[in-house]
């Protein structure tokens, strides 16, 4: 294995060692066993994503590509991680069984795909697209499929260990790097997006590259990072434009380049550079993007984006996230973290887990959303690609859940850091031994959490304060100390079992958001990517788009909402207007909940002495997790 160059300073807890209780440990487990461990997930949905290998059909249309093969790799990486989560010996064998079937695909000269033809890797033609399906449509997934093959196959070399894995991995990639060289292309120029998607196969050629030691992958990927400097900044030009502070939707005259989901997969890919090579630029640049994302597409939702582009989305009232946008935000967030141990990445990835990720997962474990709107319903795809049993967003949301898992508990040098107080219990690496950290209480609802440590030397403790609190309460043997938010406290522990209590004091902010009075332009962005007329299921109509002057309700990291889970009314939720004045603050009260919620309140709004508005609010994220054929399910607006 080849060694970073730049370490990060955190260590994730041990997805094996590690077990989340309560209602997310719940959810958690119903949809790893849905998507992932029981027999029909295998038999049904895992021998689906298999059949694009089995019956190539992506490049059918003789036009416009398609996207069957990516799914195997997603699906095997969520397996892997869900495989080390329970120790699944049958999981793990169905996952060796699995990878060497394919390997048994693989052509003589490396090459394992989804389209007939592996040199059928440049965007497809928009006149001959404009006739087959009504519009100029230039998609060619080629290399983004392939992509998480290998992805795919390296994960389940790391689970297994088996060199014949490996070396199949590696027949794979060196038939794609062989074949854009022989044949002159640059990678920039495949696929469709600027080459985003092709490109962001730079993170596992340099995983490749690290188990490895083929110096040919390294220099694969910096040609692949070095396509996003070239002089004057051409198109995506991401390491170029990424220090100029100007939003992504202004780099280029057409914003539609800003592909959310697969441009952010190419900076974890460059993070990843930064590790193997010590470059501060890659890292600058990714930071840089990062703070651009923060400031100009940030969403009502906690994530970013409007239906996975970047279009300059800070403020919309209307917000539409794509699940995969959500989790390559924290994904982002995540890694950033590792390297910096700075606590705003760790506040982003727990409001995106909390709010825009646990949405999109439904209810029932089986299935989840194609956008996740701040209103009426969620957007639901059954159907992608041709494949009804598989979906981009669906086969992803399992690595959602393992990295909130790494997330919560940390090892560093001479201590542990607990990130998120998600009940369970977190096994971290300390030294060369094991501490073992155990989360419960209810950190949603009262505040009050109960931290259990275990370790077998003297640490220090560093708990995270979130921004969004006021500050919290700690008591630990006999002492208590008081922390502000947005801080990291510091607690030195002894050796041996030791025991403490916090109380976080979540501060409650009632936002006010506007829109338009009306929206005449029926085509317009704002209107068309949000009720998703593009699509068959799942589209809202214009009217049920909200206008005017509205009010959101945020506690601590939940985004608040109404729902007809709850028994709020259509008429309050939607036809009773805005907040009647400006309400000053929000009383919450905690009460058990009428369903499946992680949290629900009754909620007072007053102004001075008045009261203006009583009713029962729940957590976004529980207020509308189901497939629905009801458009007006559930509001965050007030």
């Amino acid at each position: 294995m080849v060694e970073y160059q730049i370490d990060n300073i955190a260590v994730p807890a041990r997805v094996g060692q590690s077990e989340v209780r309560g209602e997310i440990g719940g959810r958690m487990e119903k949809f790893f066993n849905c998507r992932v461990r029981f027999a029909e997930a295998r038999e049904t949905v895992y021998r689906e994503a298999e059949s694009a290998f089995l019956n190539p059909a992506d490049d059918a249309s003789g036009v416009v590509g398609l996207w069957q093969g990516e799914f195997w790799g997603k699906w095997m990486i969520s397996a892997v991680g869900v495989c080390e989560y329970f120790q699944d010996a049958d999981l793990r064998e169905f996952i060796r069984t699995g990878a060497m079937r394919l390997l048994e695909l693989q052509r003589e000269d490396g090459y394992i795909g989804s389209y007939r033809d592996p040199l059928n890797v440049l965007p497809a033609d928009t006149v001959a697209s404009q006739a087959l399906m009504g519009w100029p449509c230039n998609w060619n997934w080629n290399i983004w499929c392939r992509k998480y093959t290998l992805w795919g196959l390296l994960e389940a070399y790391r689970l297994l260990e088996d060199e014949r894995i490996l070396t199949g991995a590696a027949r794979f990639a060196d038939q794609l790097i062989d074949m854009l060289h022989s044949h002159g292309i640059d990678i920039a120029a495949t696929g469709t997006f600027c080459g985003l998607p092709s490109c962001s196969i730079l993170k596992p050629m340099l995983m490749l590259y690290r188990y490895t030691a083929e110096r040919r992958y390294l220099d694969f990927a910096l040609e692949i990072a070095a396509v996003w400097e070239r002089p004057g900044a051409p198109c995506p030009g991401l390491i170029g434009n990424a220090l100029s502070g100007r939003p992504l939707a202004e780099w280029y005259d057409d914003p539609k380049w800003a592909k959310a989901y697969e441009m952010m997969s190419c900076l974890e890919g460059l993070l990843e550079l930064y590790r193997v090579t010590g470059e501060p630029r890659y890292f600058n640049a990714v930071d840089g993007i990062r703070e651009l994302l923060r400031n100009f597409e940030y969403n009502e939702l906690f994530s970013v984006g409007f239906n996975d582009q970047f279009y300059g989305c800070a403020g919309n009232l209307n917000a539409i996230t794509e699940p995969c946008d959500v989790i390559h935000w924290m994904r982002l967030n995540y890694e950033l973290f590792l390297l910096t141990g700075e606590l705003k990445y760790m506040d982003d990835f727990e409001a995106a887990f909390y709010n825009a990720f646990l949405a999109g997962v439904y209810r029932d474990g089986s299935w989840g959303a194609r956008g996740v709107r701040s209103s009426g319903r969620h957007f639901t795809v059954h159907e992608q690609a041709g494949f009804r049993y598989n979906h981009c967003c669906v086969n992803n949301m399992p690595r959602g859940f393992i990295n909130m898992v790494q997330a919560a508990v940390m090892g560093e040098s001479g201590g542990i850091r607990v990130n998120l107080y998600i009940d369970g219990s977190y096994q971290v690496p300390v030294g060369d031994g094991t501490a073992c950290v155990d989360i419960s209480g209810d950190y949603l609802g009262s505040g009050e959490v109960l931290l259990q440590v275990a370790a077998p030397r003297g640490l220090q403790l560093r708990l995270r304060i979130p921004g969004r609190c006021a500050g919290v309460e700690v008591a630990c043997r006999g002492i208590v100390r008081r922390a502000a938010g947005g801080t990291w406290c510091e607690v030195e522990l002894p050796a041996g079992p030791q025991t403490l209590r916090l109380r976080f004091e979540h501060q409650v902010e009632i936002r006010c958001v506007s829109a338009p009075a009306a929206f005449p332009d029926q085509e317009a962005v704002a209107v068309s990517r949000w009720c998703c007329r593009f699509s068959k299921t799942g589209s809202l109509p214009v009217d049920r788009m909200q206008t005017g002057e509205k009010y959101l309700l945020v506690r601590g990291p939940l985004l608040l909402a109404r729902s007809k889970f709850i028994g709020s009314t259509e008429d309050e939720m939607f036809h009773s207007g805005s907040l009647a004045g400006r309400a000053d603050r929000c009383q919450l009260e905690e009460v058990s909940p009428f369903t499946d919620s992680l949290a629900e309140f009754e909620a007072e709004f007053s102004s001075g002495e008045q009261a203006r508005l009583r009713t029962r609010v729940c957590d976004f994220a529980s207020a509308g997790n189901a497939d629905l054929a009801d458009c007006n399910f559930f509001s965050i607006f007030f």
